[in-house]
């Protein structure tokens, strides 16, 4: 059996690859990236790694070439990445891929307060489910690794401003995220599934505050805002407007608790408890420390 790999050379994608190689030959795996030859250690360990840009479908019919299941990580191009996602899944039925793995969002509806970030993935998967194609969803929650950078603000200030009220957070790693998606490529049972992949526990920012404080060993202290207040300060230390309205959104979107709820999924496929923020940022304690 063939598995590809798309953004193999991103983050989560080469999680996934390493993943893989721990359970399948080599010569099982195609990883697909713009950019093969930061995956040259990879190609030297036996695995096929092959060009491929979603917005040049040209090269996506050599990309998905005698793939059985793949797997789709969704591109960061907002604005851009549902036509992208449907180009994709267009080459990949075309090339003859049998299932199709697609890395979402968790609640991508259509008024998600943090708009085209959430309903491109719900647009994809729509594209998804009429493809033909055997598919499986795996709604990854937010990353634990992208509260090490807003980790390190609040930690360098002893401040963590949030507009995001009592609403909870359920942060999980992406090697968790890595590992789970490659369960799904090489085992069976998944087919028409839509998967919530979550940590193991659901933080209030006063809860993250205290995380913050335990790993980083100073205090931090939270400090509510309203979303005009937020965005306000933002920009006056250097945001831009696109960055602080995002910012402010995803507080929303937490607020509003689009992000809270634990699911057991992460520790059924990969079969022990996924990791906490706590341990994620344990393993970020250098970067989490370099404002101080």
């Amino acid at each position: 059996m063939t598995l590809i790999v798309t953004g193999a050379s991103g983050h989560l994608g080469r999680l996934v690859a390493d993943a893989l190689l721990e359970r399948v030959d080599p010569a099982e795996v195609v990883l697909v990236t713009r950019h093969p030859r930061a995956l040259r250690d990879l190609a030297e360990r036996g695995v096929t790694v092959r060009y491929g840009d979603f917005d040049d479908r040209a090269s996506l019919a050599e990309a998905f070439a005698g793939g059985d299941r793949a797997l789709l990580i969704s591109t960061l191009a907002i604005g851009r990445r549902a036509a992208q996602h449907r180009a994709a899944i267009e080459a990949a039925s075309a090339a003859g891929v049998r299932q199709l793995v697609y890395t979402s969002f968790p609640n991508p509806v259509p008024d998600h307060p943090v708009g085209p970030i959430a309903t491109e993935h719900g647009d994809t998967e729509e594209v998804l489910r009429a493809s033909g194609l055997e598919w499986t969803i795996l709604r990854n929650a937010t990353y634990a690794e992208l509260q090490v950078t807003p980790g390190a603000m609040a930690v360098g200030g002893g401040k963590l401003y949030t507009n995001a009220g009592e609403g909870l957070l359920v942060p999980v790693s992406r090697q968790d995220c890595a590992a789970a998606a490659a369960e799904v490529l090489v085992s069976e049972g998944h087919a028409g599934m839509t998967y919530d992949i979550t940590g193991p526990e659901a933080l209030s920012q006063g809860q993250l505050a205290e995380v913050l404080a335990e790993v980083s060993g100073r205090r931090v202290q939270v400090v509510p805002l309203s979303d005009r207040k937020l965005a306000w300060g933002l920009m006056r230390y250097g945001a831009s407007k696109p960055v602080a309205r995002a910012i402010v959104a995803f507080g929303k979107a937490v607020r509003e608790g689009y992000y809270g709820r634990v699911d057991p999924t992460a520790s059924q496929l990969i079969g022990r408890e996924p990791q906490t923020l706590r341990d994620v940022l344990i393993a970020n304690r250098g970067e989490l420390l370099a404002s101080v």
